[in-house]
């Protein structure tokens, strides 16, 4: 059954079958967000911790090179 508004007919039935959501069912899935959420930090940690990777340019003179020429 429909009802005409003019321009477009629109459906007098109205099909919800949606049950209301409770908070006990929300657990699982705040569960999993909040250790997902645990796990990137502590990865983003580690990465953040880690000591930089330096490449020092072929030919470049070492730290030890340097302080034994200076020790005369």
């Amino acid at each position: 059954m429909t009802v005409t508004n003019g321009m477009r007919d629109e459906s007098i039935v109205r099909y919800d079958d949606r049950r209301p959501v409770r908070g006990r069912a929300l657990l699982p899935a705040i569960a999993a967000g909040v250790g997902a959420g645990l796990a990137v930090f502590y990865i983003a940690r580690l990465l953040a911790e880690r000591a930089p990777l330096v490449v020092e340019p072929p030919g470049a003179p070492t730290r030890d090179a340097a302080s034994a020429r200076t020790r005369g």
